[in-house]
């Protein structure tokens, strides 16, 4: 009998035994292991030179006892993986000690989220615990993981944090490197209205620092030069950031590299038939263009594709700008063609189209731009607001135009607290504007309680029509020939004094006395080209390019030309920051994010000489640019 309790208790203890090596009690910490061989791995990794770290990591590892030796060969699999080793990570992770103390646990889910074995929410959890157990030189491969893992989730602000964070830890030169560039990503990803809430409520000079850089270089995306003369001054009101000066080699180059043209481009435009002298037109502005940059080096090759009568379908012509190699396409200019090239085209080269279908939904990468008379009616009507009006009525031809045109016009001014009491229509081809004008002041329904006074009483009634007192001001959806009827006959029908708005379409291409006398105190929106403000050296030299080539007069497709050849460059730009504009000869220019290029024009009021620049002291509150 008591032979037979020995045998169990030695049985027992065997058990036990072996239970322990399975969760072992008690043994060295990782962070509390101290060795020779680890301060000379983190020598190594202070010069950037992560294989002889994990080198001397696993030598350490060898005369360490468990858990810290597998911790240790888990820290040199983590430095295996930076140089593309995933075998020695797996090892690390069959270890039995793998999982044995909170250090080694985090460590091991580092590696599970290296190798992808551990991603998602679940990863994040994994990682946001208290790293107190963890060795500093491990801290900042930690925060990256971090990091990474709120990149991938689309949380920017978390990302930023992490990415800051490793900064102060005093990390690895290779692992400073690739942070840094993760950081300056991140930051260019940040929408620039956030980025300048972060720069503003941040709480360190590091943090701050790193934010106003990124702001400066940003603001200054469309400026030659900008990002290198921004880093600078950024860097002399900052010496000490910890920022290197690789940083600012690389966002200058970025930024040369945003603002190139393409290397060869394909015009799709009508030159011959109804539309060729449209096409005619542009194509001189984009020569222009191209013959007034000043690098020839970078000057792209142009290859001019007609799509009018004589020439090639959209769709062939595209086909052809694919096969000629082309990096970009300008055009097509009719709706028609634009419509049946993205109906029956897979776009695989990018498309800057020169006009805008509503109807349509266009592929990510076709931008459309064009000179939309909505754009004018909406500039028109944040002229009307900031100038005060609440109230106004609307006139306009009835046709397709004229709809269209009243309906922007409605639609941003009511959008702003505005109303449009009333919107009267004229015909195309009508001479006598007196009838839709006398309607839309209601001068009619005063006319007919006047006969309706005079029946009942049988007087003779002194009698002077009025025309309706709600009205603060009206906008006239007009071509120049209607313009000129409707603004005297506005003035004659009790409209003296009654601010007039129009599209810059009122109004000719080029000062004239006549259409100035006209429409005396008219107020339009105009691009910059009319005006003859060329506030680039390089859109004076298209100017001078177009004066010697015999087109003295401006024309508007001039304009749409020049800034079509321009806008290539700094397109990507523009989609990526939809709050900065570039200042082009059509207006100010901003992209949204359906690809849709807007222009912000110029006010303007008419007067004895033509145009004249509305400017704040003349509004009380106009902006220089309107959208």
């Amino acid at each position: 009998m008591a032979s037979f309790r020995s045998t169990i208790v030695v049985a027992v203890a065997l058990v036990l035994a072996g239970c322990a090596g399975v969760v072992p009690r008690g043994g060295v910490e990782l962070s509390e292991f101290r060795s020779p061989y680890i301060a000379d791995a983190e020598a190594a990794l202070a010069l950037g030179d992560p294989a002889s770290a994990l080198t001397l990591l696993r030598m350490a590892a060898a005369e360490a006892g468990q858990p810290a030796a597998t911790g240790l060969r888990m820290e040199a699999a983590l430095l295996a993986l930076e140089l593309d080793d995933p075998a020695s990570a797996r090892r690390a992770l069959s270890s039995r000690y793998s999982d044995a103390n909170p250090s080694n646990r985090l460590l091991g889910n580092l590696l599970r989220v290296r190798l992808g074995d551990l991603s998602g929410p679940a990863a994040r959890t994994a990682l946001s615990v208290d790293v107190a157990a963890l060795p500093s030189r491990l801290v900042p491969f930690h925060l990256r993981a971090r990091a990474r893992l709120a990149e991938t989730a689309g949380d920017l602000d978390a990302a930023l944090d992490h990415r800051i964070a490793i900064a102060r830890t005093a990390p690895p030169a290779f692992l400073a490197r690739r942070n840094e560039a993760a950081l300056w990503t991140t930051l260019s990803r940040m929408p620039l209205p956030a980025l300048r809430e972060r720069a503003a409520a941040a709480d360190t000079s590091v943090q701050a620092g790193w934010q106003r850089l990124a702001l400066l270089t940003r603001e200054r995306g469309l400026m030659p030069d900008g990002a290198a003369r921004a880093y600078s001054e950024w860097r002399d009101a900052h010496p000490r950031h910890p920022a290197s000066q690789l940083l600012g080699t690389r966002i200058a180059a970025m930024q040369r590299a945003d603002l190139s043209p393409p290397r060869k481009i394909a015009v799709l435009l009508p030159v011959t038939g109804e539309l060729g002298a449209a096409g005619r037109r542009i194509r001189q502005g984009i020569l222009a263009a191209h013959h007034a940059a000043a690098d020839n080096r970078r000057r792209p090759q142009l290859l001019f594709i007609d799509t009018g009568e004589q020439g090639l379908p959209a769709p062939a012509a595209y086909r052809r700008a694919q096969a000629e190699q082309a990096a970009h396409v300008i055009g097509p200019l009719d709706k028609r063609a634009l419509r049946d090239l993205l109906a029956s085209t897979q776009i695989d080269i990018p498309v800057l189209a020169l006009n805008r279908l509503d109807d349509m939904e266009a592929p990510p990468n076709v931008q459309q731009f064009g000179l939309a008379p909505e754009d004018d009616a909406r500039a028109a009507a944040a002229l009307a607001l900031q100038l005060g009006h609440r109230q106004m009525t609307a006139l306009g031809s009835a046709n397709d135009w004229g709809r269209r045109v009243v309906a922007a016009f409605t639609d941003e001014f009511e959008a702003g607290g505005g109303q449009v009491l009333e919107r009267g229509t004229y015909s195309a081809d009508q001479q006598d504007m007196s009838g839709p004008i006398r309607r839309l002041f209601n001068l009619d329904l005063s006319v007919a309680r006047h006969e309706r006074i005079r029946s009942a009483s049988g007087l003779r009634l002194r009698f002077e029509d009025r025309r309706r007192a709600d009205m603060e001001a009206i906008f006239l959806a007009a071509f120049e020939a209607s313009a000129r009827l409707a603004a005297p006959q506005i003035r004659f029908q009790r409209g003296i004094g009654l601010p007039v708005l129009a599209t810059t379409q009122a109004y000719p291409e080029t000062a004239d006395d006549s259409a100035s006398q006209d429409l005396d105190a008219l107020m339009i929106t105009r691009m910059p080209w009319l005006f003859g403000i060329d506030s680039r050296v390089d859109i004076q030299r298209a100017r001078a390019q177009l004066e010697a080539a015999g087109s003295r007069t401006p024309r508007r497709l001039h304009a749409l030309g020049i800034d079509a050849y321009q806008l290539l460059g700094p397109l990507s730009v523009l989609e990526r920051e939809p709050t900065l504009r570039a200042m082009g000869t059509t207006g100010a220019i901003r992209v949204d994010a359906s690809g849709r290029v807007h222009r912000h024009l110029l006010p303007a009021r008419i007067g004895r000489s033509g145009p004249e620049r509305l400017r704040l002291s003349d509004t009380g509150g106009a902006p220089e640019y309107l959208p």
